[in-house]
């Protein structure tokens, strides 16, 4: 099996233990070398190593033996062997070993399949080994409600890759049926990195790293040990990575008063999944944990990723405006379409004038959470208040619904005078999801709760108030963070879902989705058919009644665009979560939409989420030569660079590949380099 090199949250990979990785492939200089030039630390790249792998020359085919018998090899010489027809073993479970070692080089899994006993002595005399993706998924009625199963994709996809003995009568087994073919992609699930191993063996409280003996202070400020303890520690972070990029704010006495960190991998994240992002402070909550923050956001799994972290200890509204626009200037100014951050006035006022055209609202779990000490008194008082109020705000579906609900409670328990209260009705339109819904924030509904730093820094037990410390146990967090991902790509790209309906917008979503978008998505598919459907208005524009059949009072109004494809819903589930709802399937349906109409696929949800490799958005600015246009084509090249890195490193074969491409790269770049067309300018 293939070693996969894990990434870690400093861009750099583990070191492979000696022995595991064969030797790095170097790249020959052109002529003269390329004079490096000074750049800010934001930019810069690396060559990564890459993970052992034997290529399989040739391509899969099956076997026939020629007329007029076989003529046998010697033997498996060797673990790079590939089967072949003729070969011998001692017994069908050498042969078995053999064909597993081949597959784990290859990119598959094996599993037995038939066998023939003698009619003579009913001893063993063929044995076949297959692909573990062999057979088609057993036919299941989806719609036979009496029977409760579990929603499990099946691996099998009717590969005809298999290996068969037989035994021969000098008591040797002879391989007479191989198919090398595989119809699926070939790739093995692949292992944690070793260190990710150790860190999961381990029980949480050894995660605990013990601040080290020079170490004198646990926060920043006056007296500068911790505070030049963790800089050194970036600057050697940097060192080994260019594209690691930290900034320090200092106060009116020079002491380091807040500190942002981001590598590139997060800023690559960003490039494809900062649409939604959250400006997590819950680490707060903890009292032993120094004030962390971080730019969160969800990937196409929806698991957590980070697209940078700070330490604050002022919060003020400069703080906070310090923060946002470093960290949006390392993100090339791309502003995200939406921005949640804790309810607090000096936030919200720092995002409204660095983020602009960028819907900001204050979490809504964060207000519950305020709303806890500050109502306490009401909640002891009306032990049916808390439930009420918190579905009154999460389960409006309109803001006519949210205002007679929110002035029934009101009412109900005398709270019209409450100060408190009235301060939440008041910017209800930056907290309230009904107020939003036109605005994508990556919210799915009927999904489990997200992870927030909180629960992160909890579940690796991460407590230590140590900044140095901090980030070692956090970046080890990452990793795993990371390898979670990994294996959700794996999980999705070689496992096929269950489909529950004959409906082919099903089938289509099982191939483009990753599976946990795709049972989202499925269970708005499968609800759907609860649902009525009164056609009102006829038109170029038709429009749509649609009600549960059996709770008439909920009424949501469907609009079907003939001509240009178009689909909307007042309940604006696809612009608030980026998925198609219930009561756009249901019109779907009847007006024979039978494939996703132009747009409403949303490439984040999708497995090719991170598969665009180059971008050329601002390709203005390659024409001009002053510093920040050099200083910003050495960051995109570098984040380019990464994404090849990342790819080029999935096998020893493919590192091979990416190595000659680079190489034919620099050549084209010293030649131009060289050449008329660079004429001497920078």
């Amino acid at each position: 099996m293939e070693n996969i090199t894990t990434l870690t949250p400093s861009m750099g990979f583990d070191s492979p233990h000696e022995g595991e990785v064969e030797s790095l492939i170097p790249i020959q200089p052109q002529g003269e070398a390329m004079a490096v030039e000074s750049m800010v630390p934001s930019s810069g790249a690396m060559l990564l190593h890459a993970p052992p792998e034997d290529p399989v020359g040739g391509e899969g085919r099956e076997l026939v033996p020629a007329a007029g018998g076989l003529e046998a090899p010697a033997g498996p010489s060797g673990d790079s062997e590939e089967p072949c027809l003729g070969m011998e073993f001692d017994s069908p479970d050498a042969a078995r070993a053999f064909f597993s070692a081949y597959a784990e080089r290859v990119g598959f899994r094996i599993r037995n399949s038939k066998s023939f006993t003698s009619r003579v002595d009913d001893t063993v005399i063929m044995r076949r080994f297959v692909c573990s993706k062999q057979g088609r998924p057993t036919k299941k009625d989806p719609f036979d409600l009496t029977k409760k199963r579990r929603n499990r994709a099946s691996s099998r996809e009717g590969c005809k890759a298999m290996l068969q003995v037989n035994r021969r009568e000098n008591g040797l087994w002879a391989v007479s049926r191989c198919v090398l073919e595989h119809c699926h992609p070939l790739g093995i699930a692949p292992k944690p990195s070793p260190a990710v191993q150790k860190k999961l063996a381990k029980k949480p409280w050894e995660l605990i790293v013990s601040p080290p003996a020079e170490t004198q202070q646990s926060g920043l400020g006056p007296g500068g040990g911790v505070a030049q303890s963790l800089l050194e520690y970036f600057k050697r972070m940097q060192a080994e990575n260019p594209a690691f990029f930290y900034a320090i704010q200092v106060d009116q006495n020079n002491c380091v008063a807040n500190v942002f960190w981001a590598d590139a991998r997060a800023r690559m994240a960003y490039s494809y999944l900062g649409d939604a992002i959250m400006f997590d402070m819950t680490c707060k909550k903890n009292k032993r944990v120094v004030p962390f923050a971080a730019f969160t956001g969800v990937n196409h799994h929806r698991q957590l990723i980070i697209f940078g972290c700070a330490f604050m200890t002022d919060e003020s509204e400069a703080s906070f405006t310090w923060l946002f626009e470093t960290w949006l200037a390392l993100m090339s100014g791309r502003r995200p379409v939406s921005i949640t951050t804790a309810y607090n006035d000096a936030m919200g006022a720092a995002s409204a004038k660095v983020f602009l055209n960028v819907h900001h609202r204050f979490c809504r779990r964060d207000i519950f959470h305020k709303c806890k000490e500050k109502l306490s008194n009401v909640y002891l008082a009306h032990p049916s208040f808390k439930a009420e109020f918190k579905k009154c705000v999460s389960d409006s579906e309109s803001i006519e619904e949210f205002e007679s609900c929110w002035k029934l409670i009101m009412d109900r328990y005398n709270l019209k005078e409450n100060m408190w209260l009235q301060s939440l009705y008041d910017i209800r339109q930056k907290w309230v999801p009904v107020y939003a819904r036109s605005t994508f924030f990556a919210e799915l509904s009927g999904a489990p709760k997200l992870e927030t730093m909180h629960k992160l820094f909890q579940r690796h037990s991460i407590t230590t108030t140590s900044l140095r410390d901090l980030v070692t146990q956090f970046d080890k967090a990452m990793a795993g963070q990371y390898e979670k991902e990994i294996q959700a790509d794996f999980a999705t790209t070689h496992n096929r879902p269950v489909l529950k309906t004959p409906s082919p917008l099903e089938k289509q979503a099982s191939e483009i989705y990753t599976k946990t978008i795709f049972d989202l998505l499925q269970g708005e598919l499968v609800e759907s058919s609860g649902f009525l459907m009164d056609k009102i208005e006829d038109g170029v524009v038709s429009k749509f009644r649609v009600t549960k059949v059996d709770d008439a009072s909920k009424v949501y109004m469907v609009n079907y665009n003939a001509s240009e494809k178009n689909i909307s819903c007042s309940c604006c589930k696809f612009e608030f979560s980026g998925i198609l709802c219930r009561h756009a399937f249901r019109v779907s349906l009847v007006v024979g939409i039978l494939t996703f109409p132009e747009g409403y696929i949303l490439r984040r949800w999708t497995r090719n989420a991170k598969s665009n490799i180059l971008s050329y958005d601002h390709c203005g600015v390659l024409q001009t030569n002053c510093h920040k246009a050099v200083t910003w084509r050495c960051n995109d090249l570098c984040r380019d660079a990464i994404r090849f890195a990342e790819e080029g490193a999935t096998s020893a074969m493919i590192y091979k590949v990416a190595k000659g491409a680079l190489q034919k790269a620099f050549a084209e770049v010293f030649a131009a380099k060289r050449g008329s067309s660079f004429n001497g300018t920078r």
